[in-house]
């Protein structure tokens, strides 16, 4: 896919952060030093730590906090459709 990937609004970095707490496994972690996120891509995106947190349950919750806000549906609702066609296959 060669299409560039809308920035994500400052606004929801903050509710990215809850999403990532809520999804940790360990309380302490050396690599994210135990805030659950390495830090923020190119796209504004956070990245969570894969040791310390539950990256796929942050995903499935970060895919419902899309659909239920208009601007961000607007930005990316064309990333998740094709995810979700995937696992509808399985």
């Amino acid at each position: 896919m060669s299409d560039k990937v809308p920035m994500l609004p400052d606004k929801h970095l903050d509710s990215a952060k809850i999403i990532i707490k809520e999804n940790r496994s360990k309380t302490q972690c050396k690599t994210c030093y135990d805030r659950g996120f390495i830090g923020t891509n190119q796209d504004n995106m956070i990245v969570p730590c894969n040791k310390c947190v539950e990256v796929e349950a942050v995903m499935i919750r970060w895919r419902k906090y899309v659909r239920e806000d208009e601007e961000l549906t607007a930005l990316y609702g064309d990333y998740f459709e094709e995810d979700e066609d995937e696992q509808g296959s399985e």
